[in-house]
C-alpha cells in the first residue's frame, strides 16, 4: 500500500471512532436528559403532595383552634351555671336557717 492510502485509511478509522464516540456521547446526553426530566417530574409530584399535606395540616390546625375555643366557651358556661346553682343553694339554706330560727324562738309559730 502506498503511504497515501495508509494515511487515508488511518484518518478514516479515526473519523469512524470519533463519530462513534460522538454518537455515544449524544446517546448518553439524551439518556441523562431523560433521567433528569423524570427526576424533575417526580420532584414536582412530591412538591404537590407536600403542598397538599401542608394545606391539610393548616386546615386541621384551624379546626382544632375553633374546637378549643368552643370547648372553652362551654367550660365557662358550665362554671357560671354551677356558681349560679351554688348561690341559689346558699340562699335557700339561709332562708331555711331563718325559718328554723323563727320556729325555734316563737314556739312553732312563723
Amino acid at each position: 500500500m502506498s503511504t497515501e492510502t495508509f494515511s487515508s485509511l488511518h484518518i478514516g478509522t479515526r473519523d469512524d471512532r470519533s463519530e462513534a464516540l460522538l454518537n455515544e456521547s449524544l446517546q448518553v446526553n439524551q439518556e441523562t436528559e431523560d433521567i433528569g426530566g423524570a427526576a424533575l417530574a417526580q420532584l414536582q409530584r412530591q412538591r404537590e403532595q407536600l403542598e397538599g399535606a401542608r394545606d391539610q395540616a393548616q386546615d386541621t390546625q384551624q379546626v382544632t383552634r375553633q374546637a378549643r375555643q368552643t370547648l372553652q366557651a362551654i367550660a365557662w358556661k358550665i362554671l357560671r351555671e354551677k356558681l349560679t346553682l351554688v348561690l341559689i343553694i346558699l340562699c335557700l339554706l339561709v332562708i331555711d336557717g331563718a325559718l328554723a330560727y323563727r320556729l325555734a324562738t316563737h314556739k312553732g309559730k312563723l
